[in-house]
Parts: structure tokens; sequence; C-alpha cells
């Protein structure tokens, strides 16, 4: 079917296409185009269920209301749900959005925002992956509009909005330790990544402030690939039979992780939080229908997902605007994993 055009709807009127053109982008009144003529233009419009060409209309205006999201992992229940939030709140502004997910790889991510830029999008919301620095400075020379969700990079200044993983791992091992539990593990990925790195030394600084040791030995830094034999390896080593100096508790740091390391703990037939307590980062639907519902810290979805959004309009609106960032609270939400 072919698509309605400007020309189509001009010649069914016998109007040009220029005038066509200034109606339906809102300035009828600035070229004195009587609001009869106006109102036929609009209503064939919807009837022929007329789309506007976004490039070519970026082309004129400088501006396609469109947004390019890259997230980290769209199979990941927490950016899926991030990115839903993103477009809601957008759509709220007149803006859509446009998804890409970069699976942690650097050249994935370069390659989707040079796509993005010339698909014209006025500004970006990225979760950005390892060794992606010059990525963003290069959007930063360019004067581009973006906002950092997630994770960020203290070198480079930037609009970003992240939560407070130092407080939140804190908070979390701490209650561990108050439970009882004296030989928490922290199950993390590669610690280069600024969030991780945050979220093991809240872990250490409660244990610090328990004073009870640190064991390296606890601290396991897993791929981002979440491989299941490693992370199999990984809990026997930790929990099984052979080791002398079990965990008692494991924080998960992200809860792709926690719910495959659950699974791994039902297969050797331990029991959860009788043999092992557990708390994760995220809140996954399946963390609330376990046997033992998991005790998580819930990151505000909704917040960062409106806020993201209000910072890029901003930046696009305002291009020398001061940058801002922002860190957000987290929710510790207990239940029966952690035996309390």
């Amino acid at each position: 079917m072919k698509k309605t055009s400007l020309n189509d709807i001009a010649q069914q009127l016998g109007v040009s296409k220029t005038l066509v053109s200034f109606v339906l982008n809102g300035k009828g009144k600035e070229f004195r185009i009587s609001d009869d003529i106006c109102k036929k233009v609009i209503d064939l419009a919807k009837e022929l269920n007329y789309q506007p060409n976004r490039i070519a209309q970026g082309l004129r205006t400088g501006k396609t209301n469109t947004i390019g999201l890259i997230i980290a992992d769209i199979a990941n229940q927490f950016f899926g749900k991030l990115g839903r939030e993103i477009e809601q709140e957008a759509a709220r502004h007149g803006y859509r959005v446009i998804f890409c997910s970069s699976d942690e790889n650097p050249e994935k991510s370069k390659q989707q925002i040079a796509m993005l830029q010339q698909s014209q999008v006025d500004g970006f919301i990225i979760s950005p992956p390892m060794n992606s620095e010059e990525q963003i400075r290069s959007l930063s020379k360019s004067n581009i509009p973006y906002v950092l969700i997630d994770r960020y990079f203290p070198e480079i200044e930037s609009n970003y909005i992240v939560i407070d993983n130092f407080d939140a791992a804190y908070r979390a091992t701490s209650h561990l330790l108050k439970l009882g539990r004296k030989r928490i593990a922290n199950l993390t990925v590669n610690l280069d990544l600024v969030i991780m790195k945050e979220r093991t030394e809240g872990y250490k600084q409660a244990l610090r402030d328990a004073g009870v040791e640190i064991d390296e030995n606890l601290v396991k830094v897993l791929p981002f690939t979440h491989d299941n034999k490693d992370i199999d390896r990984t809990i026997k080593d930790l929990v099984g039979k052979r080791n002398n100096k079990k965990a008692d508790a494991i924080l998960f740091s992200t809860s792709k992780l926690g719910i495959m390391g659950i699974e791994c703990i039902s297969a050797l037939g331990l029991k959860i939080p009788e043999d092992l307590a557990i708390v994760s980062f995220d809140d996954p639907d399946a963390y609330r229908i376990c046997v033992s519902p998991v005790t998580v810290i819930n990151q505000p979805l909704k917040e960062i997902g409106k806020m993201a959004v209000q910072v890029l309009l901003n930046k696009i609106k305002h291009p020398i605007a001061k940058n801002q960032t922002i860190t957000l609270k987290t929710d510790f939400i207990i239940r029966k994993s952690c035996g309390s």
C-alpha cells in the first residue's frame, strides 16, 4: 500500500504542497492560512493516515523528536523495565525512542551510536559498556546531547543518573551481619565497571565496620557472559563439601547472577535461608515467587527513566546547560531469603 505524501493531500484539496507542510507543522497562523483550510488539511491527513518522514522533517527543522536509547542487555529484565519507563516518559513529551542493545560490547555500541546519528536522533540515553569512553568523549566534543544511566565514567564530565551503589551494598551486607552471618560472599562481574567497584567497596566497608576480616576468597568476579559453568563452579567453590570455610550468605551484584546462582544452590540440595542467606540487587518477577522469596536492593526504575528523559530534553533545549549528576537511593526489601 502506497504511503500518503504531502503531495497527495495537496492534490486532493487543490492547494500547494508548501501550504500543506506549513499547516501540518503548526505554522498555519504564522503564514496567515485560514482556519477553514487548516481544518481541511488536518482532517484529510488523519483520514489518509499521513505519517511524516521523520528524517526529512529533521533536515528541515533540525529536530526529529526521536531519542536513541542504547542499553546494555535488552534480554535482562532490569534493562527491559528501565527501557519501558524511558519510552513512556518520552511519549509524554512527544518523543519516540529507538532501542538498541550493546550486549556490553563497545564496538557494537560504537556502531549503534553512528547508526542513530544517521537517523537524526535529537539525543542519546546510554548505558555505556566498558571501554567506550572515547565514544562518550566524541559525543561531548560534537555537542550532541546525551545522558548516561546505570553507570558513568568518573573522568568524563557528563549528565548521568545512577543509584548510590556503595550505600546499597553496605546496607545489604550490614543486614546479613546483624542476622549473624559472618562469611558473606560477594558475587559480582568485572570490577573495571565503576558501579560494580562501588558495590564491592560498600560490601567490604560494612565488613570492616563490623570488625569482620575481609576474605578475598569470598569475592568472586565473574565474566559478563554469565556462563552457567562459571557460576556453577563458583557456587560449588563457595559452599561445596570440600570447602572447610563455607560461605553462609551471598550478595549477588546483579539479578542475572542471582537467578542463575539460586538455581545452582538448589541443585546442590541446599536450603535458603537455612544453609545460605541470599540478597540480590534488583527485583525481577522470579524473586517474588521463589520458595524463599529473595531479599532485594530495588532500584527506582520509574524515577531513573523519568529523570533521564527530562535531563536529556533540558540539554536538547539548552545545549550550554550545566551537566546534571544525579544519585538516587534504593529500597531495601526484606523477604524470607535472608532468614529474617
